[in-house]
């Protein structure tokens, strides 16, 4: 009976450090992308040019989006958009556009890797290519709510920022995936 007992505390420890252990990878992961996506804003040649409505178009963003809500998950991924967001609007590279257009990207990214990773999780990286999903017509959406202009010319904005930006992020995925680093990485059992 002791032993039982004994045992069962060590596969306990055991599991809580496995969960603390993926927590602090997602959380240092995230802090890492976070500083990512403000140096690439600095080179993000359209970081210093505003476009009518008041956006500034950044596919890096979109890059990561796709990259962390595959990788870290939902909650790490909008929290990495927020972080990038929150940077970039007081330094000037970032418009007031850039908290919607990466959060609701993150979101959907983030949803769909989580079903994939249920239902097929040999199809996680897919998830990538659904930020334009969430910015198009999410983000562009709210855009035109903050900014009237025109539905369709929003929509044109964030399509140009996101869809490089999830191919990139998705090619950078598979380029992972085959250097043997996956979103398993972060969500073991």
């Amino acid at each position: 009976m002791n032993e039982t007992n004994s045992n069962t505390k060590l596969d306990e420890k055991k599991g809580k450090s496995l969960i603390q252990t993926n927590l602090t990878k997602r959380v240092a992961t995230a802090a890492i992308f976070i500083a990512v996506g403000i140096v690439l804003a600095f080179f993000n040649p359209f970081a210093f040019v505003e476009i009518l409505g008041g956006p500034k178009i950044f596919p890096m963003a979109h890059f990561i989006n796709a990259i962390t809500g595959v990788l870290i998950g939902l909650t790490f991924a909008c929290t990495t958009s927020l972080g990038i967001a929150i940077f970039r609007y007081p330094l000037g590279i970032g418009s007031i556009h850039a908290f919607h257009g990466g959060i609701s990207g993150a979101l959907i990214v983030g949803i769909m890797a989580y079903i994939l990773r249920k239902k097929k999780p040999d199809y996680v990286e897919y998830a990538a290519l659904t930020d334009p999903i969430g910015t198009v017509f999410i983000a562009a959406t709210i855009a035109n709510l903050i900014s009237p202009v025109n539905l369709f010319y929003w929509w044109g904005l964030f399509a140009a920022s996101s869809i490089p930006g999830c191919i990139l992020g998705f090619l950078m995925l598979k380029f992972l995936k085959r250097q043997g680093f996956s979103w398993t990485d972060f969500f073991q059992k």
